[in-house]
């Protein structure tokens, strides 16, 4: 079982009041590859607060393949999306080498959001490397996205890594406002176990969303195993 407590703070340069978030995950892992959580979380984005909960369930179909579904639902739903489902599959076709394709649909006052994930990840030594295609639909209009991830894995559960994306993504420009936007972003993230108990993990992130605004995030967390 693990707990994790987070908090991020975005600025954006638009003139927005800075983005806030807080959040609460309860994991647990009865075995291997099998994973369940519990999320919440408390946002406040362009001056609206939001509260929303998750969960997610992951669970192996075979050696090679596991299943994860997952939703989220917000009871303000100011900026948030009104609910959230998605579902991936994945499997392991050679040693190392894992293939993802997942669907999720978010909902909001005034659009659906549909996306598609295919993804191609590969372990080598103590990194990996994923690049991913993410079609995306909204408001009629369909357009994607493309994502590179390369990690570092320094201990069994401590690491370090890059996410590089760009093109275009669902972008919220303002409270019930949700465009397909261009989007570019970096971002800086990791995990760090300081005993067999305690973890901090961070995310530093720059994203320029579109002709709207450019946006600067700092994330940190800590976790608990017990």
């Amino acid at each position: 079982m693990q707990v994790e407590l987070g908090a991020e703070t975005s600025s954006l340069s638009n003139g927005s009041p800075d983005w806030r978030e807080t959040s609460l995950r309860l994991t647990s892992q009865p075995e291997k590859r099998s994973v369940r959580s519990l999320g919440l979380r408390q946002t406040s984005r362009f001056g609206l607060d939001d509260q929303e909960i998750s969960g997610q369930l992951t669970t192996p179909l075979s050696d090679r393949l596991t299943a994860t579904v997952g939703g989220s639902l917000s009871p303000t739903h100011r900026v948030l999306p009104r609910q959230g489902l998605e579902g991936a599959l994945q499997y392991e076709f050679a040693p190392a080498w894992l293939m993802q394709g997942g669907l999720s649909n978010r909902r909001y006052d005034t659009t659906h959001v549909d996306q598609a994930t295919l993804m191609l990840e590969h372990y080598f030594s103590s990194f990996s490397a994923s690049f991913a295609w993410k079609p995306v639909r909204a408001s009629g209009v369909s357009s994607s996205s493309t994502e590179v991830r390369t990690s570092y894995y320094y201990s069994d559960a401590s690491f370090t890594g890059l996410i590089f994306s760009k093109g275009q993504e669902a972008t919220t420009i303002a409270p019930s406002l949700v465009v397909l936007a261009d989007v570019r972003s970096t971002a800086w993230w990791g995990r760090h176990w300081l005993t067999r108990q305690w973890a901090v993990n961070y995310a530093l992130t720059h994203t320029r969303q579109g002709n709207f605004y450019n946006r600067n995030s700092v994330r940190i967390g800590a976790e608990y195993a017990f």
